[in-house]
């Protein structure tokens, strides 16, 4: 595995990669977490093709450029990193917000996704949602790290935040377009196969991922709700998140 980093206009991105196979995922992680939270699938993922995972911007050691950004500029990010590591298509795997960049990937540039492993995340959110993200975009801005943590996490959390709060502020930001703005009705025009992945008692709910589902052309979208399980499936239970990328990649000849 090797690391480096791909220069955008103004910004960076850091990335890691195994550099063999034909085969790729490109794993894009969720809000207030960096790529190493794919540790846990980096070596199987490796075994069964070219694994790239990201930070992306603002997060950990990645830049980001001043201001707002869309989920839209957030995909095209994650295309940048293919086209530096110059790789045609992958099969992008989304945690949370890297689901949401994940299926704004595929809607923008559907000639580079293969197909999509989406998990633990969601196409739209009620207004409380947009609200609390709004929270958590002002405790980034207002109190680092530390006021980004008891935003999410709650304020006995000793989770600590790896890099830029004011930027991670804005990816948050970002989050209420699922309010304004829904993927949901755009679902339709996305075309590669999906696997939808989520915990039983994550507290997106698996509900967000049915919509997700039932919004998606049918035929080629596979649901797996994971009993006992939270948000964070690739951290809990790797293995069964293999297997049923396994089961559903022979599905589809991926």
């Amino acid at each position: 595995m090797t690391e480096g980093r791909i220069a955008l206009a103004g910004y960076s991105l850091r990335y890691a990669d195994s550099r063999r196979g034909e085969r790729v995922f490109l794993c894009v992680h969720g809000l207030a977490d960096t790529l190493e939270v794919w540790d846990a699938l980096a070596g199987p993922l490796a075994e069964r093709g070219r694994a790239v995972r990201i930070d992306q911007r603002g997060h950990g050691e990645s830049g980001a450029p001043p201001g707002p950004c869309t989920r839209e500029d957030l995909a095209r990010d994650a295309i940048a990193v293919l086209d530096a590591l110059a790789i045609d298509r992958a099969i992008v795997v989304g945690h949370s917000v890297g689901g949401i960049v994940a299926m704004a990937a595929a809607l923008a540039a559907p000639e580079r996704v293969a197909g999509l492993v989406l998990i633990g995340t969601a196409s739209r959110c009620s207004e409380r949602t947009a609200a609390w993200y709004e929270r958590i975009a002002l405790a980034a801005e207002q109190h680092g790290g530390d006021g980004l943590v008891r935003a999410i996490y709650g304020e006995e959390s000793r989770r600590r935040v790896r890099g830029d709060a004011r930027a991670i502020a804005q990816v948050a930001r970002m989050l209420t377009s699922l309010y304004s703005d829904p993927l949901t009705p755009k679902l339709p025009a996305i075309a590669c196969p999906v696997l939808l992945l989520v915990g039983e008692k994550d507290r997106m709910g698996p509900k967000a991922s049915q919509t997700i589902r039932d919004a998606l052309p049918p035929g080629r979208t596979e649901l797996v709700v994971m009993p006992g399980c939270g948000h964070w499936l690739q951290l809990d239970v790797p293995g069964d998140v293999i297997s049923a990328l396994d089961r559903w990649r022979a599905k589809e000849g991926l």
